[in-house]
Parts: structure tokens; C-alpha cells; sequence
């Protein structure tokens, strides 16, 4: 097995948005992009040892200890309760040049009140 991704080469943020729109819909049904909103508002760098939880322990022989990863993200809005909105904080993990998409990941809270991060799309794996 070896490392794919998606391939977001040349993309900007809105561009990265609209290609995971669809997986952001599936796991979150009836989520719309709204028209020239991107879902990242910020980038920056992390090495493998600050992510290595987030990504699923079969990929962890892909990367070394140096490997740096850029990060984007920002909020997306699931839904409306009460007249407020349902934000999460969304972010994609992508390799150091921008060019392949590895995760989509969302920070949730589960029923406990507990902070999580939950992968939407691994696109690691071939």
C-alpha cells in the first residue's frame, strides 16, 4: 500500500472546498457550501509527531518523525438550533507542498461533553 491522496495541486482554499463539499455532505447531510465561501481560513505547519494521533495507525510507516504536513482549516455551519448555529471547526492535512489532500477531519463533541476529532475522508490509503 502505498500513499495517494487527493489531489488538490494548484488549488486555492475555495477550490480545496468545493472538491470536499461532497464529502463534508455525506457525512453531514444536506451541508451546502455557500457560493465563493471556502471552509479554510487559515494554514500552518505541523510535523508528523504533532498529528500522529489524528492519523489511523496502518499509515503511521508512511511518514518519518520530519515529515511536515500543512493544515487548513476553519468552521463550517451544520444546522440551526434555537436561531444558532451548529459551527464545527473543519481541517484538511495535506502533504507539505499542497498538493495531495491526506485527511478531512472535524473536532465534534460527543454526548459526554468531550472534545474529539473525527475523520470525514482518509485519503491516504491506494
Amino acid at each position: 500500500m502505498s500513499i495517494i491522496g487527493l489531489c488538490v495541486k494548484d488549488l486555492d482554499a475555495t477550490e480545496i472546498s468545493r472538491k470536499l463539499e461532497t464529502y463534508v455532505a455525506d457525512y453531514y447531510k444536506g451541508y451546502k457550501l455557500g457560493t465563493g465561501q471556502s471552509m479554510f481560513m487559515e494554514g500552518y505547519t505541523l510535523e508528523f509527531n504533532e498529528v500522529n494521533e489524528m492519523i489511523p495507525s496502518e499509515h503511521h510507516h508512511h511518514f518519518t518523525d520530519d515529515f511536515e504536513f500543512i493544515c487548513m482549516s476553519g468552521y463550517i455551519v451544520i444546522d440551526y438550533k434555537d436561531g444558532k448555529a451548529d459551527e464545527r471547526v473543519i481541517s484538511i492535512l495535506m502533504d507539505e507542498h499542497s498538493n495531495y489532500a491526506y485527511l478531512v477531519f472535524v473536532q465534534e463533541t460527543d454526548g459526554q461533553g468531550e472534545e474529539k476529532t473525527v475523520i470525514i475522508k482518509d485519503f491516504l490509503c491506494s
